[in-house]
């Protein structure tokens, strides 16, 4: 435990993209930053994408700021590799005049196609003047640690060196840093879990076992286009949930969709959709096969996402935070389980989990009936409860307070 532990009325520098708006370059005290202004065609949303990127960001980078009691007037969002360019020497001294603790939300960083390389520099700059943790650290793939860049194995190896802690989301990722010295690195889960446990734990999928085959199911995936084709990925998921009424959330496969940037009206910011009868029609054309949701959408904050969840009856799909959003609105979830970053973090948490060729085999009522039975979701809130308990516990260890509750 930290000698010196920051104070209840903490000042928390939340170092992730946990909103999708513009930050004020004017040095203003008493003014905030703005949304993106409505758009209506994928040229448009680039400015609002580029602010998180990944969609599923927000889920997780907005839940630390949620969680944690802290002081609302002294605590931020920033970045503080961009913080550490445009301070320069005065970094560390306004970072320690500033805030009482920094807290980093990450996902899965570690990887050979990117780079955490200006973080490890901002951290290393702050020279222990402020307290900081991290958490939801995840591995992608299966890689040697000579296959990732140097510049993030230099920032692994401050986070275990200077970090408080060092959360990680899953027992692959936290042994894939043991194995290579890292030995800090505790695992903890993905903070996006912890921040609405009533709706998990109070959460019933009576309602769509009973309409099994009929029951209405929101979805993500991979619908990427590469070469001029959906990727396999992408056409496994919309084989297994032919003739189910679906809708499917984009989250940045669409970004790279070709010929379509300049097209208008293609999106509604008001609804948070894509146009669907045109993107099944896209879709159906590069696909070779029929591609029909319901819906697609695009949300620029969570609240929408939540929302929208409800009017579900069931979240199945392969994207690991869309899956959490519909958990925190209560929304019955079962994860398809196609590579190492939903695989770890389902078998934390008991999460129901599948492939997508076994929910193909299964088809819908039966995976419904199946992975939401009464035992599956009783081990869920089971082992729930447990990492909860857990989590607070280590966050109260550092002079954190979780400030959300499990219900009696």
């Amino acid at each position: 435990m930290q000698s010196d532990l920051p104070k209840q009325n903490t000042r928390i520098l939340f170092h992730a993209p946990g909103l999708a708006a513009h930050r004020p370059a004017m040095d203003l005290p008493h003014v905030l930053g703005v949304q993106p202004a409505t758009m209506h065609s994928i040229q448009g949303l680039l400015t609002s994408h580029e602010l998180t990127g990944n969609r599923g960001n927000i889920i997780h980078a907005e839940a630390p700021a949620k969680l944690f009691k802290r002081d609302p007037l002294g605590s931020a969002y920033g970045n503080i590799g961009k913080l550490h360019k445009h301070l320069g020497d005065a970094f560390a001294d306004r970072m320690a005049e500033l805030f009482d603790m920094i807290v980093i939300s990450m996902a899965n960083f570690i990887r050979p196609d990117h780079s955490v390389e200006n973080l490890g520099h901002a951290l290393v700059a702050l020279d222990g003047r402020v307290p900081f943790i991290v958490l939801g650290a995840g591995l992608q793939g299966r890689h040697e640690l000579s296959a990732i860049r140097r510049g993030s194995v230099d920032t692994i190896g401050v986070i275990n060196e200077r970090a408080a802690l060092f959360g990680v989301r899953g027992e692959e990722t936290c042994g894939w840093l043991h194995k290579h010295g890292f030995k800090k690195a505790e695992v903890l889960g993905c903070p996006s879990l912890y921040v609405y446990p009533q709706s998990i734990m109070l959460l019933d999928p009576t309602a769509a076992r009973q309409k099994g085959a009929n029951a209405s199911v929101m979805t993500a995936g991979h619908l990427a286009i590469k070469q001029g084709n959906i990727v396999r990925r992408g056409t496994d998921l919309v084989r297994a949930l032919a003739g189910t009424d679906a809708s499917y959330v984009m989250q940045d496969e669409f970004i790279r969709y070709p010929g379509l940037r300049h097209r208008p009206c293609i999106y509604s910011d008001g609804n948070s959709q894509f146009d669907s009868g045109f993107m099944n029609a896209w879709l159906t054309e590069r696909y070779k096969r029929p591609v029909s949701f319901r819906n697609y959408y695009y949300f620029n904050e969570s609240g929408a996402w939540r929302q929208s969840a409800l009017r579900h009856d069931v979240f199945i799909g392969d994207r690991f935070h869309g899956g959490v959003a519909a958990l925190q609105a209560g929304l019955p979830t079962i994860f398809l389980k196609e590579d190492n970053r939903v695989g770890e973090l389902t078998d934390y948490f008991a999460l129901p989990a599948l492939s997508i060729s076994q929910f193909t085999e299964l088809g819908l009522a039966k995976t419904l009936e199946k992975m939401l039975d009464d035992g599956k979701i009783t081990l869920m809130k089971t082992r729930y409860r447990q990492r909860f308990r857990h989590f607070r516990k280590r966050m109260k260890e550092q002079g954190l307070t979780v400030v959300s509750r499990l219900p009696d």
